[in-house]
């Protein structure tokens, strides 16, 4: 099946990236990494609304009260919409200027799974952590190049994780109880020449849906057989991330990036940092909330 992504929004993010469907408020939520931005989008009445911050965001979350967990540039943080104001939580504080966070969700365990990264794309500079609600940090997987895409499968038992650097698609056995991975293993290897995988989410199918950073598409993957299922092709070379979303989780949300293109590519591809969407004949699945202990 190939299908086309429709634009949504020429927001002209400069690295758009982690939309993430809140399905008890009917909001779309979206960061703009290096344009330092958060964006919110309501199919409803079709408003959008953004908030900009004197540093980069490279994951938001919703968490139980309304308010959005944002892993901002110097660490984690609650942000108030209704007040924009930020909240910091004092953990995995960053110093590092040439460190940033990305790509981060609440796993089925309650916790935030969330990666570092160099800001250069060097190589193993990052990690991936978890951050339970008592606010408790643990490293779970080190020496990370560009961590991005994760998913849980509807049982709980297995954990989907990308660092794009390896082009591969890696699995993990999960263990709801103590939100533990073990047993790592590359279960995708994705040809160069499909482009990078970036940010990913999982349908009620247990498939993958994979962002392609220089493939112009999000691809639908077998996790099983390692075999592409559906394409979703977009008019923009860098796209970082999906979700589904709408009232039925059946519209995929797609964002992209107009950071590393060449003047070349800005002419041919101007919607690029835009968001794209699509309808699609099978449905998602609900996002875990964070709800941090008082």
């Amino acid at each position: 099946m190939v299908r086309k992504a429709n634009l949504l929004h020429d927001t002209k993010s400069i690295l758009g990236e982690g939309p993430v469907w809140d399905h008890r408020a009917q909001r779309l939520f979206w960061v703009d990494i290096e344009g330092y931005g958060l964006h919110q989008y309501d199919p409803s009445t079709e408003k959008y609304e953004t908030w900009h911050f004197d540093e980069m965001i490279g994951a938001a979350v919703p968490a139980e009260d309304g308010k959005l967990l944002l892993a901002m540039e110097k660490g984690l943080a609650l942000f108030d919409m209704k007040t924009a104001e930020v909240s910091r939580l004092r953990i995995l504080e960053n110093s590092d200027d040439h460190i940033r966070f990305n790509d981060g969700k609440i796993g089925p365990d309650g916790a935030f799974w969330i990666g570092t990264m160099d800001k250069n794309c060097a190589p193993k500079a990052g990690n991936l952590f978890r951050v339970t609600p008592a606010l408790q940090t643990s490293l779970q997987v080190s020496d990370t190049s560009i961590s991005n895409g994760l998913a849980w499968t509807s049982d709980y038992k297995i954990f989907y994780y990308i660092d794009s650097a390896s082009y591969s698609i890696q699995a993990f056995d999960f263990n709801l109880k103590n939100g533990t991975i073990t047993n790592g293993k590359t279960i995708v290897k994705v040809p160069e020449t499909y482009g990078s995988p970036d940010g990913m989410c999982i349908d009620e199918e247990d498939m993958l849906w994979v962002a392609h950073w220089g493939g112009n598409c999000v691809r639908r993957w077998n996790p099983k057989t390692g075999a592409v299922l559906a394409t979703i092709e977009v008019p923009a070379p860098h796209v970082t991330s999906c979700c589904f979303g709408g009232k039925h989780l059946n519209t995929l949300y797609i964002t992209t990036a107009r950071s590393g293109l060449t003047p070349e590519q800005h002419k041919a591809f101007p919607k690029s940092g835009g968001l794209f969407s699509t309808e699609l004949d099978v449905k998602g699945t609900p996002i875990h909330y964070f709800n941090p202990e008082s």
